[in-house]
């Protein structure tokens, strides 16, 4: 009969057991903090609370996530670091809810989400979509 895991081992559900085991010695702060996020809540509550899939959140502990990588980062730094911007809009507000509002459209209707489209084209924080290559 399995009566789970021998204590003071760890088993593959731990998700700071899953993230050393594939970043190595070299694991990111942003990473560890994203370990122990899940550990001590459903990855689809800290996912949702990062704005991105459990996918995402299991792909990027198994160090196997082949997106932008940095984006994901800087949200975690925001959601579950305390990372703190200067919004020219908003004044200081968390990385996470930044790029929150960098992926919002525009709408005339409600005139501070005007005003944030057009500060954010042009703000310092701004996350850079890769231009792909046109040859």
């Amino acid at each position: 009969m399995n009566r789970g895991p021998v204590p003071g081992s760890r088993s593959h559900a731990d998700p700071l057991a899953k993230a050393q085991a594939a970043w190595g010695a070299d694991i990111p702060g942003e990473v560890v903090a994203l370990a122990e996020a899940c550990a001590a809540q459903p990855a689809n509550a800290v996912a949702k609370r990062l704005g991105y899939s459990a996918a995402v959140v299991s792909n990027v502990l198994g160090n196997k996530y082949p997106g932008d990588v940095a984006k994901v980062f800087a949200a975690i730094r925001g959601a579950l670091m305390g990372e703190t911007v200067l919004c020219p809009i908003l004044d200081e507000i968390g990385r996470d809810r930044c790029l929150a509002e960098q992926k919002r459209p525009f709408a005339s209707t409600n005139s501070t989400r005007a005003r944030l489209y057009h500060a954010c084209k042009s703000c310092e924080h701004r996350v850079q979509r890769e231009v792909p290559d046109a040859s």
